[in-house]
């Protein structure tokens, strides 16, 4: 189903609205400024905000709802390669998911660092990624015997996936898909076979 007019500039406004106010989170600090100074800043009432959002955090994490990835559909579309092991179908489905990723700003660098490091971001963050944790493990399940490895192995990955964004986030690896791919590497025991 489409969205009307009126959804789309809500949507539209709603995502403007949060690009402006993440920016000012993250040059300022999340935790020093109030939503209504970030409001006036950016030329909105208070009220507006509170039209738009919940709270500050929901403000900031609506651009990573904005780029709402399914993993496992991901996972479900990939060619199997043969003896490749669940971890490597699992990098793989990463990879695919956050190619568009490495040509981010360094807007979106800096929002990821915010995220990173304010606890009430990176807790509502971690929420919501292992909201894919369900349906990684369904996806992954059939490939893999015995199917009850799937759990444990998907969330590795998602562990090693938010590893390789603080890497990424940190400076430490200019691409976030090197940073994954030595994050996957360093971990790959190779000992969980795909069929």
């Amino acid at each position: 189903m489409t969205m009307n007019v009126r959804e789309r500039a809500r949507d539209a406004m709603r995502t403007e609205i949060a690009e402006a106010m993440s920016a000012i989170f993250a040059e300022r600090g999340f935790d020093t400024v109030t939503v209504d100074e970030a409001a006036s800043e950016v030329g909105i009432s208070r009220a507006t905000f509170f039209r738009y959002f919940g709270s500050k955090e929901d403000a900031v994490l609506t651009l990573v709802d904005g780029r709402t990835l399914d993993f496992g559909a991901i996972l479900t579309g990939l060619p199997t390669v043969p003896g490749e092991n669940a971890w490597g179908l699992l990098h793989r489905t990463f990879q695919e998911a956050l190619a568009s990723i490495d040509a981010a700003s360094e807007a979106e660098r800096a929002r990821v660092r915010m995220i990173q490091t304010t606890p009430s971001l990176r807790s509502r963050l971690a929420d919501r990624r292992y909201g894919h944790e369900e349906a990684l493990a369904h996806a992954l399940t059939p490939h893999i015997d015995p199917g009850e490895a799937a759990r444990p192995i998907v969330l590795a990955a998602l562990a090693v996936l938010d590893l390789a964004w603080r890497r990424w986030a940190a400076g430490e690896t200019p691409i976030l898909r090197d940073a994954l791919d030595d994050t996957f590497t360093a971990l790959d025991t190779g000992s969980t076979p795909i069929h």
